[in-house]
Parts: structure tokens; sequence; C-alpha cells
């Protein structure tokens, strides 16, 4: 039976159809196929939205506050012109639980889905469209630990310090709900009845049953009470629409009631309580590379009113063609995420965007491991390193909320612009569908704003020393100009370590400490009152103090009676200066006898007296390059008196001789001698003519002494005939100077 219900329906819209072409243009494509699936007594939620809307373009040039208080009244005006009649309708074909939209003019109810092809023939509607339930995002889980690196990349701290953190400015958020007990967002809730929306009747207070919401907001309007800052706008005040309920789920009904919402919060259009920042860290997952319009005008509606919206990019990389809705409507502000090493996110969503294939995200931030509240419900502030373009997106709205607080007269489409044309560029050369523009950096973007306002940069004026020297004082008096005549403050952005400057004369200061020899960068930076700053960069060659040089006393062997001659480095070969200077050499005092020359090089010739041996010595001071004399040091120069050469006892072996005739045996017998003095003076050593026998053969044998020719320093020997047994000579050899050496014996076995 509940088969044939369907296909009754079915039957019905498609005779309803066929009738009107008018009305199947009405209803939407994503509602006619739910219907399709649906009994005719099946209840359907739909959005109806008329055709008439008010001309909201004549107020664009009105300043924000006026121009948002026409624009919620004329939207107004309108709805309780039209809506009535709509309501009146709705209710007789059945229709129940409707709830304005005055902000399209249009209404969300529940009717028969038998009814909507009949609601479609109004000619005043505009479109009915299937109320999509929809699925709160996921959430990031971590543990407590500090860290706010995604802070500092984005440049808030610089902000900061220009005096801009969100003081006077109201953020919002449309995600899960805010934890409002949280130690870091309590005290910035900015309370009343106008400042928490929750369309489903749940909780009357901020509440966050999931976390997402609680999250996105510390990232955009936390504090430091963990010891760390999180939020780019520290002194904002934050309101929010909690989107979903607490089992997750919403519909775009709810949503429509949210944008309505935020665009004049307590229903009074005359009162100032819209935000001017709204962060929206949702879309469509799931549903990647498709375009959904849902909230186009929505969105449209919030920026006509100086209400900035910023979406996340999604998270369906790392394809390309991957992003989401309504992050990649005409009028959606997107925004992806990049890690800490500025690279894109393997899971943030890539462009072309599926809406009119323009580039795609509009930009990027930080968007993985990052620091931020979570859920503590009034216990001990937790938090948790998170992940996702959902957590991207809340640099962006607080980047766009510290610059609301800056230049508080800015457009919606001037904050956007700042931010997008200030970005880093990553990636390929250019705006691409990885990076968008870049990666966000709001100094630069309060730069280009400040320009763009009249306002010119401080220029520096004066050139520093680039010169100096360990332990001697440093002085730079930084000079600058404004055209403006602002007054000007002066930071150190790097420096060594030790380094100062006096922030209102710019005069920099420094005591080069023992380790900080060599190229030492620094950057000074001057910024004048509105914040436009100039900085100024150079390297300070720091030279080492100068240290005397240390020299090494030395030693050295001569023989008696020459001269001892030393080549460059000579004496300076083991003296060493802390510097590296190049060293001389410095006589101090001459040896007692001889005579010396020392050369600045170190090399030296010294002659003593003939007669002398032993040992005596001179000094001598090494120079460096700028004049600093090392204590002296020694040199001793043992002379060596001729010593008698050693020769050594030998052992040969003969034949028996047996005839007349005997070719003699040569005896090499010098070839194991030596002479002590050769090692110093290697002239001096055994002389072959000086050899002679002192024992002649002792078992009549022949032996002589050869002084000349081919075997000079050998001994010629013929054993007696008939001899077998051994047979002893003795000789002596003198050196070179003519001493005389010991005498050895030389032993011939003769068999």
């Amino acid at each position: 039976m509940k088969t044939l219900k369907k296909t009754t329906l079915a039957l019905l819209l498609t005779a309803a159809f066929a009738a009107t072409g008018a009305v199947a243009a009405v209803i939407d494509p994503e509602l006619a196929a739910q219907l399709a699936t649906m009994a005719p007594d099946d209840e359907v939620g739909v959005i109806v939205q008329l055709r008439e809307r008010p001309n909201l373009a004549q107020h664009r040039k009105l300043e924000r506050k006026q121009r948002l208080r026409r624009m919620v009244r004329e939207m107004r005006d309108n709805a309780e012109r039209h809506l009535p009649r709509l309501e009146t309708e709705v209710q007789a074909l059945g229709g129940r639980k409707h709830k304005r939209l005055w902000a399209i003019n249009g209404m969300a109810v529940k009717l028969p889905a038998a009814r909507v092809a009949r609601l479609a023939r109004m000619p005043s509607i505009a479109s009915i469209r299937y109320d999509t339930p929809m699925q709160a995002p996921d959430v990031g889980s971590g543990t407590a630990a500090p860290a706010e690196w995604n802070l500092t990349a984005v440049e808030a701290p610089d902000l900061w310090a220009l005096g801009h953190r969100g003081n006077g400015v109201v953020v919002a958020s449309m995600d899960t709900g805010v934890d409002g007990m949280h130690p870091d967002l309590a005290a910035k809730f900015r309370g009343g009845g106008n400042s928490w929306f929750d369309p489903h009747g749940e909780h009357a207070t901020p509440y966050d049953a999931h976390g997402h919401g609680t999250q996105t907001m510390g990232i955009m309007a936390g504090g430091s009470v963990g010891g760390t800052a999180i939020g780019m706008v520290p002194d904002a005040q934050w309101i929010a629409f909690k989107q979903y309920d607490d089992a997750g789920q919403s519909s775009f009904s709810r949503i429509h009631e949210g944008f309505q919402w935020l665009l004049d919060p307590d229903g009074n259009p005359d009162t100032d309580d819209a935000p001017q920042v709204v962060n929206a860290s949702w879309g469509f997952a799931g549903l990647a590379n498709q375009c959904i319009t849902e909230f186009n005008d929505d969105i449209a509606l919030l920026k006509t009113a100086g209400i900035a919206v910023v979406f996340s990019a999604g998270n369906d990389g790392p394809g390309t063609a991957t992003s989401i809705s309504p992050g990649n409507n005409t009028q959606a502000y997107s925004v992806g995420a990049i890690d800490s090493s500025n690279t894109v996110a393997y899971f943030s969503s890539r462009g072309p965007s599926a809406c009119d294939g323009s580039v795609f995200p509009t930009l990027t931030a930080p968007g993985v491991n990052i620091y931020t509240s979570d859920l503590s419900f009034g216990g001990l502030p937790l938090y948790a390193y998170v992940d996702g373009t959902s957590y991207a997106a809340p640099h962006a709205a607080g980047a766009m909320a510290l610059l609301a607080g800056a230049f508080p007269n800015a457009t919606v489409a001037e904050l956007e612009t700042a931010l997008r044309d200030s970005s880093l560029d990553l990636g390929v050369p250019g705006a691409d569908n990885a990076y968008g523009a870049g990666s966000l950096r709001v100094r630069a973007a309060y730069e280009l704003l400040a320009s763009a306002s009249g306002n010119t940069a401080p220029q520096i004026t004066s050139v520093p020393p680039t010169g100096a020297t360990e332990g001697n004082l440093y002085l730079y008096d930084v000079n600058a100009t404004d055209a403006e005549g602002d007054a000007l403050s002066y930071a150190l952005t790097q420096g060594p370590a030790g380094m100062g400057i006096d922030a209102a004369t710019g005069l920099i200061s420094w005591l080069p400490g023992a380790a900080q020899a060599g190229m030492q960068a620094v950057t000074v930076e001057v910024t004048d009152a509105p914040g436009l700053a100039t900085s100024q960069s150079f390297t300070i060659n720091v030279a080492s103090a100068n240290a005397a040089p240390a020299a090494g006393n030395d030693g050295y062997q001569m023989m008696q009676g020459g001269s001892l001659s030393i080549n460059a480095p000579g004496v300076l070969g083991n003296d060493s200066d802390a510097n590296g200077d190049a060293l001389t050499a410095v006589l101090e005092t001459a040896p007692a006898s001889g005579t010396l020359t020392l050369n600045a090089n170190g090399s030296f010739v010294y002659t003593p007296v003939s007669t002398y041996s032993g040992t005596l010595s001179f000094s001598y001071r090494a120079r460096d390059a700028a004049g600093a004399m090392s204590a002296p040091a020694t040199v001793s120069i043992a002379v060596q008196a001729n010593r008698a050469p050693t020769a050594v006892d030998d052992d040969f072996a003969a034949p028996r001789r047996t005839t007349y005739s005997y070719a003699a045996r040569i005896l090499p017998v010098l070839q194991n001698d030596s002479d002590p003095d050769t090692v110093l003076d290697a002239t001096n050593t055994i002389n072959p003519a000086t050899l002679v026998i002192v024992a002649k053969p002792n078992k009549g044998g022949a032996a002589s002494a050869i002084r000349s020719g081919a075997n000079i320093g050998t001994i010629s020997y013929k054993p007696a005939r008939g001899f077998v047994g051994t047979e002893t000579i003795t000789y002596r050899v003198k050196d070179t100077r003519g001493k005389l050496s010991n005498t050895a014996t030389v032993s011939i076995t003769v068999n």
C-alpha cells in the first residue's frame, strides 16, 4: 500500500509539472527528487522564498551603522507586507511549524508532500527548496601543551604591538556552539539576550555539546589563561549562533535563521548590535565539486550590511576540483589549510571553484597542529591540538576583526582585498588552486590599508656603521623621517645577543662579547603612529679583540766547528696567534758566544766558536700585525764535539785454500759501522779511505786494507794453504773529521 501511495504521488507530480512549466521551475530539483520518494501524506520540510525583494543596493554608500539599520528595517517591512498571505495559503494547505525568514523574504514550513506542487502555483513564489538536514563538522581532538606558532605565522602579535587587539570589535560564530564557561572565553562573551541564539531551543546560554565551535572560537578570540595566547583578537567580544543541535543536526532553514539573526541579534534595527566578522567553519561535507547556492544571498546580505563572513574551504583534498559549498559560492571568502612549513595540508580542498571556475580557496592559513580551547564546562582549562580547514578559517576571521578594529570605516570588500593582496605567495607563482592567493599575513594587510588611507611609511635616512670589535662599545643612532610628522617608535626585529635599542630615540647600543666575532645580522624597524613601518637590514663585521701571540721554546743540535742554518718558519713554526695574524720574530737576547743572524720570518744562521762544545741559547719574541708581542721564548742550541765512529765486529766465511792460486775474499767490514754525528752533520761520516788493519791474520793468512777503487773500505783476505778453522783480523777506521774508531775484530771461518 505504501508503494502505491508513493507511485500515486510521483504520478501527481509528473502531471503537475507537465501542466505548467512554471511549477517545475519553482520547485528545486533536489526537492523534486525528494518528493518522488515520498507518499502524498508524508510531511516534508521546505523553504519558500517570495519574488519581492527590497532594493538594498541604494544603501551601499551609507556609513555601516546607518546602512545596517536601514537594510534590516526594509527587509522586515518587506516581509511584513508579503509573508502574511503566504502564511494563509500554507495553513490552508495543511502546513505547520512555519518560521518567518525575513532576510530572504520567505519562510520555513512543513506540509504534506502532495501539497507542494499546489503551493508552487502561487505567482508570488520564486522558489520552493528542500529544507536539507545538515550534520555538524567533525571535532578535532588532542591533549594539553603550550603552542602558538600559528598566531606568529600570520603576524597577529605585530598588530597587538601596535595596540590593535580587537577592542570594541564583536566577532560571531556559526557552529556547534561555544563552551561559555571556558576560562579563555567566558569573560569575552558579550552577554545579554542579543548574544546567543539557539534556534533548537535547547540552551538559553552558551553551550557546546561537541567542541568544534569552542575550538574555532578559541582560535578567533581566545585568551591566554593556559599560559600562551591562543586567539587572534584577544580583546574582542564574541556572540554565537548555535547552528547544530546537541545531536549534531541542523537544516537549511535553521541556517537561514542564523544568518538572519546575525543581521539583527536583538530584533531592533535601531540598535547597533550586529558583529563585524562572522566565522563559518562548516560546509557541505562529502559534496565536493558541487555548487550549492542556498546561502549565497545570505552571505551577500551580510557583506552589504558591513559584516564580513569567512568560510572553511573543506577537507576533501588532496585532489583537484574538491571545493565545497558555501565556501565556493561567488560571495564567499574561503580559507584553506597549511602547516608550519607553509605547505598546503593534504586534506585541504583544492580548486577551481565549482560555482564559477575561479581560483579556490581565496587564501590559506595555519590549519595543522593548532593549539586551541577545548570543552571544559567550567573545570580546568582544557586545550587541544587540532587539524582542518575549520581551524584555518578563524585565523582569517580574526585577522579581519583586527583590521576592522584598526580601520573601523573599511568596507568588507576592502578588508577582503587587503588580506588577499597582502598574502605570502606560495606554490606556483601567482594565485593557484592549492594556496589561493597565498598565506595570510595580517601585518602586511594592515600596511596596505594604512597606505590606502593616505598615510606613508617613515623613511630611515641614516647609514649604519658596519664594523665593530670585541669588547668595544658599538653605537648606531638610527635616524628616520615621517612625511605626516607622526611619532615614531623603533624596534630591533633581528640582532645579536645583548644588542638593544631605545624605542623612542632609535639609539642602538651593543658590547660585542668574546664569542661574537664574525658577521652579525641586524634589522631595525621604525613604525609610525598609524602602524606603517620601514626596516633597515645590515651586517656588522665584528673583529676579535687583539690577543698577544704565543711563542714556544725551540731546541736544535749542531756539530762543533760548523754552522747551523734553519729555514723559515724556523723559530716561528710552533708559535700561534689567536687572531690569525702573520707573525714576525724579534731578537730578545743573543747567544753568549758565536754569531747569530735571526730573520723576521723565523729563519736564522748561527756559527759558534770553532772550538766550542756544549749548550748555549738565545731568546726572541713573536710579534703580530697589530704589534702585540709574545712573552720571550728560548732557543737552545746543543753544540756537539766530534765523536769517534763505532766499528762493529764482523763474521765471514771463506773456502779452504788447497793450491797456490786462490781468489782473495773481499770482506765489507765497514757495512755495519757508523758515526754518531752523521745525524747532526751529514758530511761527518766514516771515511773508508782511512781503514787500517791493526792486527794481521793470526793463522798465517794474508790480508790488506783496500783504501781506493771500487772496493774502497774493504779487506782483501787469503787463508794459508791447507788451513781449516777460524782466523781473526782487527781494524780501525776514522771519520771525515779524523776521529779514530775503536778496534773491531773480523772472524773468518775457513772450511
